[in-house]
């Protein structure tokens, strides 16, 4: 066989750009399906997560309650009595979030602090942005500390999405005497016997995210809380027009409504009003009840229902929810 005869070679073939275009467009198709997909599970995931620190706070909430007999209050303030207003505040302002830090595994930030002192000043307000996971919704986007001021100083704070729950009323006009009593209003000092309503139709704490903007605004509107304390002298922007300022009390606590000639009659997640709850979950935010159960409450929920869950002896039936 005569090796000199030249060998025909085939031509080897790759895509054509067509075959390249088809080929990127059917990998960008399978990407934008899988995505939302990848999305919902990561959103299901935070919930979860959201979820389980809420179970937490509610197992610290009655292991203080087995050791002091009762729930610890909102929040600490000198020289007042229950009808005072705000601007009557003084120290020392801790919230209830720090009374229960010891049963949440934060015991040596406890012991940091000095509650014979105000909560704005050395060493505690040092502690006071101290960024703490099991008061933060994964699925919410602040920045871990924000700043709020009395007219004098300002003061950065820690973020948290858990806000105790104050009942029916003005938490600047009356941060102690909540026309309706929720569990954790200023000095309370509620037992689980005062929940004539049954634990599992109280909710004890709920979400909220750190800003509003669920109704026509043109920003959205700061709605930072912290597990630390009600700074004394603390206002902020309300969230709504013509309503006057808020005071500090709205940075650990929120309402289930109030009455008056400023009527706020809203579930979670439908009004930029910072004293109310909401959360960066659709539909609803989570809640804590009485009982340590946590339930995901929708924003269409009947606005009534709400109100009652939110209230410890009203005597109100409340159905499904």
């Amino acid at each position: 066989m005569n090796s000199s005869i030249p060998k025909l070679v085939r031509p080897k073939r790759g895509f054509t750009l067509i075959e390249l275009l088809v080929v990127i467009a059917i990998i960008a198709i399978l990407i934008a399906l899988l995505l939302p997909a990848v999305q919902q599970a990561r959103e299901a995931a935070r919930r979860s997560t959201c979820k389980n620190s809420l179970k937490q706070i509610g197992l610290a909430l009655h292991n203080y309650h087995d050791t002091h007999r009762v729930y610890p209050p909102g929040y600490i303030a000198r020289g007042v009595v229950a009808g005072d207003l705000a601007t009557a505040e003084t120290g020392s302002g801790f919230a209830w979030g720090v009374m229960v830090l010891p049963y949440l595994d934060q015991a040596p930030l406890y012991n940091q602090l000095n509650l014979n002192l105000d909560c704005t000043v050395a060493p505690n307000i040092g502690l006071g942005n101290e960024r703490l996971s099991i008061f933060r919704c994964p699925s919410d986007t602040n920045q871990g500390v924000f700043s709020v001021t009395d007219g004098s100083n300002t003061y950065e704070l820690s973020s948290a999405n858990y806000v105790g729950i104050y009942g029916y009323g003005s938490l600047t006009m009356t941060p102690g005497a909540p026309s309706e009593k929720g569990i954790l209003y200023r000095n309370s000092n509620v037992r689980i016997r005062d929940l004539t309503d049954g634990s599992s139709n109280t909710i004890v704490v709920g979400e909220r995210s750190f800003q509003h903007q669920f109704t026509s605004a043109s920003t959205a509107v700061q709605a930072d809380s912290t597990w630390y304390a009600a700074i004394p002298g603390a206002t902020r922007p309300a969230g709504m027009m013509s309503m006057p300022d808020e005071g500090s009390a709205t940075l650990i606590l929120g309402h289930v409504g109030q009455g008056g000639m400023m009527n706020m009659h809203h579930p979670p997640n439908t009004t930029n009003h910072i004293a109310n709850f909401s959360s960066k979950h659709e539909g609803g935010a989570h809640f804590l009840l009485g009982d340590g159960a946590v339930r995901f409450l929708s924003e269409n929920m009947n606005y009534e229902t709400f109100r009652h869950l939110g209230t410890i002896n009203d005597g109100n039936v409340i159905g499904e929810f």
